[in-house]
């Protein structure tokens, strides 16, 4: 699947969206939630990113996870990718993407990892933003080239970090 790639430089409003959309999803998600974190670029002060907000949730169980309550925020469920990545449960809603882990899994802790270092290290956070701002010139039709283009700077990064 081709789609448009559109980064844009770093808003303000961010964060803010952040915390309404996670007061949402504590109400829905409910005691089975640990945690919610704001990741991706949107959460990095300064970064241009896709006008995305990235929200990753820990719960306790996956399998105690209320779908229908996270639908029920305007969420569609998209279980397609779980052959891909078995430990997350992947919903999107408009400007909001929802990645659903078990218990702070690795995966999950990867996306806190990598955000926590590009908030801390403002020169490779500059140097991130550069280089997804080239690859989105590059890449404007293609996403997936676009990811896939970047791919190498993250895994880089992800694997330095644990």
């Amino acid at each position: 699947m081709t789609r448009r790639v559109h980064v844009v430089p770093y808003d303000g409003t961010w964060p803010r969206l952040f915390e309404v959309e996670a007061q949402r999803l504590r109400g829905a998600l409910g005691t089975n939630l640990r945690v919610i974190e704001h990741i991706g670029s949107t959460s990095v002060p300064g970064l241009a990113a896709k006008p995305i907000v990235d929200l990753a949730a820990s719960v306790e169980s996956l399998d105690d996870l209320d779908i229908g309550a996270v639908e029920a925020l305007g969420y569609r469920y998209v279980p397609v990718f779980e052959e891909e990545l078995p430990n997350r449960r992947y919903f999107t809603r408009g400007d909001y993407h929802l990645h659903v882990y078990e218990q702070e899994h690795e995966e999950f802790m990867d996306y806190v990892r990598f955000r926590d270092y590009l908030r801390t290290h403002p020169e490779d956070a500059e140097l991130y933003g550069q280089l997804k701002l080239r690859l989105a010139s590059e890449h404007a039709e293609d996403r997936e080239a676009y990811q896939g283009a970047k791919a190498s700077f993250v895994v880089r990064l992800v694997e330095m970090l644990r």
